[in-house]
């Protein structure tokens, strides 16, 4: 997968998907960024348009969630802890599928996704890290609404990509 040198919110979708993660406070709001991955024709830079914010249900916890234990060993203290929606989401299997079928549907792809961290910063945090598919983006909110993506290498490695916003006017 090539990594994105910069990814773009087009039409007020960055204000979109801070609303939609904000709305889900106290809990971990979480979303799914569609468009398309493209070339800059300047410099032939890779980076990522992003169109479309298909807002899903955090279901870590619920019955529906997939993940069959919730207790994660954390890497810096090595204790067991049992995670809130308040610190963790899961993206339901039904807003995955919904928002793949539609993208296709359109020409368009899911990018990656995207979740808030509504009482922490918008770095990726060790449990974020060790259940991300790597290498992979991920947009992290904090609980101001200020929007980051994050380049996933593996379990260990990440940077920041540049966030890009274009508007109608």
């Amino acid at each position: 997968m090539k990594i994105p040198k910069y990814i773009e919110f087009h039409n007020e979708t960055n204000y979109l998907l801070c609303r939609f993660l904000k709305a889900a406070e106290p809990a971990e709001g979480c979303a799914i960024l569609i468009g398309q991955k493209k070339t800059s024709t300047t410099d032939k830079k890779n980076f990522w348009k992003v169109t479309h914010i298909w807002n899903c249900r955090n279901v870590w916890g619920q019955p529906e969630s997939q993940l069959i234990d919730q207790k994660i060993k954390i890497f810096s203290n090595q204790k067991n802890i049992q995670l809130s929606k308040n610190t963790r989401f899961e993206i339901d299997a039904k807003d995955q599928i919904a928002s793949q079928k539609w993208s296709r549907e359109h020409g368009l792809e899911v990018l990656c996704c995207a979740h808030s961290h509504p009482s922490g910063e918008n770095k990726p945090s060790e449990i974020d890290l060790l259940l991300h598919q790597s290498p992979g983006l991920m947009v992290i909110s904090n609980k101001y609404g200020d929007l980051k993506a994050w380049w996933i290498t593996n379990k260990l490695t990440f940077h920041n990509v540049k966030i890009e916003i274009f508007s109608l006017t």
